[in-house]
């Protein structure tokens, strides 16, 4: 785990890492001539757009604001999104859009010239940028458009060509570089558009169609494409969640990304309890990195010290505080759960959170060892 001021220098470093040494030359694909970027263009452009840490933490809550409102309201689930785009059609009918409006396709009439940029038709960019500051927003993608590297997978992973200038490149490798970090990946708002000829409605004759999707993956050279995986607006409104907090939250403390679900279920203290492979697997685990209990009465025995029997499995949050609060909490979540000794268990609850806290930090809750991937 890191801080967040950890990540964004660590991010940093690794899109400086990312520059080459010697100038860049491409074929433009819009005004097909040759373009050329000199090595020093790219780290003017990081230092630029990334140098102030205040700065980009304020304009990513403006971001973070921006995207939530219009992820609630206009999101088109990840199947009808790519209906839409492997169509490969410019124009759409009252049918085509009733049948992707059943698989959760979400349409809206093109904004006028003091609307959104993302439904803007006057709006020549590709790049959408967050209103009142740099950061990307979103996409915008018209079928027949100018990038060949436009593109979608069967799989729903989205592959969107770079701008063609250095400080477009860098945030894009930047950003994929924070996620990867923070294990929170970064949102991207895609719009993509279609005419729509609406008989008496001169000024609403395209069709916009919204979809979200998240940054996977990174890129070692500033011209190559982003990819993007195609999500469904439960999971990214809990992802702009995570990021709202963390944005808001004390820069200093360790960050824990959210758990992917299969880990968040597969691992809960119901059925780590209710199966002996899992729970010897835990005991195996912080054995063998030779862990010891968190509790004060045993001395901080090692584990590996103990029979299994004597290994407990306890609860940040205690189970008796939740029932009493009914609701409030995941009880049962792998982050809320931590490994001690028979004789520390109980006494432990009462600790709960600021002794407990920086005492099982040291060695980490047992879903910061899933995340770590270690343990699987």
């Amino acid at each position: 785990m890191f801080t967040l001021k950890e990540a964004y220098n660590l991010a940093l470093e690794k899109t400086y890492d990312s520059i080459p040494k010697r100038s860049y030359s491409f074929n433009s694909s819009v005004s097909n001539l040759t373009k050329t970027i000199q090595s020093a263009e790219f780290k003017r452009a990081v230092q630029n757009k990334f140098g102030d840490f205040d700065k980009f933490q304020y304009e990513t809550k403006l971001v973070i604001a921006q995207q939530k409102n219009i992820v609630a309201a206009f999101t088109s689930t990840p199947i009808a999104f790519a209906n839409a785009w492997n169509m490969q059609v410019e124009e759409l009918v009252a049918s085509d859009v009733m049948s992707l409006a059943a698989a959760g396709g979400h349409f809206q009439f093109n904004q006028g010239i003091k609307g959104s940029k993302l439904y803007r038709t006057g709006f020549q960019h590709g790049l959408v940028k967050n209103q009142g500051g740099g950061l990307i927003i979103g996409f915008r993608h018209k079928t027949s458009g100018s990038y060949d590297e436009d593109n979608l997978s069967e799989m729903g992973v989205f592959t969107y060509a770079t701008p063609e200038d250095a400080s477009g490149m860098m945030e894009y490798r930047f950003h994929e570089n924070f996620s990867e970090l923070l294990g929170i990946p970064r949102l991207i708002i895609l719009s993509q558009w279609f005419r729509y000829k609406t008989v008496l409605e001169d000024n609403n004759q395209w069709l916009y169609m919204t979809g979200i999707a998240k940054v996977v993956g990174t890129q070692d050279h500033p011209a190559k494409p982003i990819q993007l995986q195609l999500i469904n607006r439960e999971e990214a409104f809990r992802l702009l969640l995570a990021h709202e907090q963390l944005m808001t939250n004390n820069v200093n403390e360790k960050v824990r990304p959210p758990l992917p679900e299969h880990l968040r279920l597969g691992w809960s203290y119901e059925k780590i309890k209710a199966n002996k492979k899992k729970r010897a697997a835990l005991i195996k685990y912080a054995q063998e990195r030779h862990h010891k209990c968190v509790g004060k009465l045993c001395g901080h025995v090692p584990f590996e010290k103990l029979e299994p029997s004597k290994i407990h499995i306890g609860h940040r949050i205690s189970q008796h505080w939740n029932s009493q609060n009914s609701g409030v909490v995941d009880v049962h979540h792998p982050y809320n759960l931590y490994l001690s000794c028979d004789k520390c268990n109980i006494s432990l609850q009462s600790k709960y959170p600021t002794e407990l806290d920086n005492a099982i930090n040291t060695v980490g809750t047992i879903g910061d060892w899933l995340m770590q991937g270690d343990l699987l």
